[in-house]
C-alpha cells in the first residue's frame, strides 16, 4: 500500500498547470527552431539533427534553470515529463514550421 506522504505529495491542479507551461515552452521553442532550420536551408537528416540538438539544449535549460535541477518537485515523473514525453508532439510542429519556412524562403524565390 502507498505511504500516506506519497498519496498527498502532489497537488494535481498545480501539476497540470506545470505540464501546460512546459508544453507551451516546448511548442514555442519548436516553432522558433523550425523557423531557424527552414531559413538556414537545412534538409534531410541535418534538419532532424538540428532538432535533436536544440531539444537537448531546451530540455537542459528547463531542467537546470526552471526546475533548479530537481524536476521531481514540479512533475510526477521528473525527467520523462521534462524531456521525453512531449518530444513526438513537438517534432510534428517542428516539421510543419520547418517545411513551411523552407518553402517560403527557397522554393518560391
Amino acid at each position: 500500500m502507498a505511504d500516506q506522504a506519497d498519496v498527498y505529495k502532489y497537488f494535481e491542479p498545480t501539476v497540470q498547470l506545470n505540464n501546460l507551461a512546459l508544453s507551451n515552452i516546448h511548442t514555442l521553442a519548436s516553432w522558433g527552431v523550425g523557423t531557424a532550420a527552414g531559413i538556414l536551408g537545412l534538409t534531410g537528416w541535418n534538419g532532424f539533427i538540428f532538432f535533436v540538438v536544440n531539444w537537448i539544449a531546451i530540455s537542459a535549460l528547463v531542467f537546470f534553470v526552471k526546475c533548479g535541477g530537481n524536476p521531481s518537485v514540479y512533475f510526477k515523473s521528473s525527467f520523462m515529463d521534462v524531456a521525453g514525453t512531449p518530444m513526438l508532439n513537438t517534432l510534428l510542429s517542428y516539421v510543419l514550421v520547418w517545411t513551411l519556412m523552407h518553402a517560403l524562403v527557397y522554393i518560391y524565390d
